[in-house]
């Protein structure tokens, strides 16, 4: 996967549209606290940049090294560049422990996920029992 932005990540960044504030706004509403979010497939940081107005610390993670040197540098915002198959070590060392993340976010990369994997992933690093997973793409967005 990310060999498909090696070459395209500044225009990635430069063309690829934002969210809707209302979204984030919507999606804090469902999160009691607002420390840590953990954002995958973060890209270029386009919803990382939304989140951080939001959350204390966010995590945005791509497993593209050049998405990422595009990301905008924000104090509240670290990125890592992660491998594809993201294993609980590497889950736990670069993101953090069982039950330390507010919110886990995928904008518009879920499909790249092996689904099984990722989910248990979610569950694990989530906090119990009110930590919020959210995933949307561009579309007409519909909040059920």
């Amino acid at each position: 996967m990310a060999d498909l932005f090696l070459k395209q990540g500044k225009q990635y960044w430069k063309t690829r549209p934002g969210y809707p504030q209302q979204l984030f706004d919507f999606i804090a509403s469902k999160t009691p606290c607002h420390d840590v979010v953990w954002d995958v497939g973060t890209g270029s940081g386009q919803a990382a940049v939304s989140l951080a107005s939001i959350y204390k610390s966010v995590m945005g993670t791509d497993t593209s090294k050049n998405q990422l040197e595009f990301a905008p540098k924000i104090p509240n915002v670290r990125y890592e560049c992660t491998s594809p198959n993201i294993s609980m070590f590497e889950l736990e060392e670069k993101i953090g422990i069982e039950s330390s993340v507010d919110l886990v976010t995928v904008a518009s990369a879920l499909h790249w996920f092996d689904h099984d994997a990722f989910y248990n992933q979610v569950k694990w690093i989530l906090k119990k029992p009110n930590g919020v997973f959210a995933a949307w793409c561009y579309t007409d967005p519909k909040i059920a």
